[in-house]
């Protein structure tokens, strides 16, 4: 099962915070989500993940071992409500 992976999208909130985003759909493919997403209202801001199976993607920090983020995700950014403001 390696590399397998899903899409997904993220409603993506600037708190400022880890994590600012959460999911609200998973794909087989990017053209699905892709075509999900232009059908999204356009006051908020989303990310599309490409997040693998079977494998932890958890990113700690060196020195004081707290969980940070995600490590080695490819990710794009939607940025609709910067643009709507």
């Amino acid at each position: 099962m390696h590399d397998e992976f899903i899409w997904g999208i993220f409603v993506a909130e600037n708190t400022g915070r880890f994590p600012n985003f959460f999911p609200i759909a998973l794909y087989t493919t990017r053209e699905k989500a892709l075509e999900d997403i232009d059908t999204l209202p356009k006051d908020t801001n989303y990310q599309l993940l490409k997040l693998p199976l079977n494998r932890n993607f958890a990113y700690f920090h060196k020195k004081g071992g707290k969980l940070v983020g995600m490590d080695n995700i490819y990710h794009e950014h939607f940025h609709f409500k910067n643009n709507n403001e």
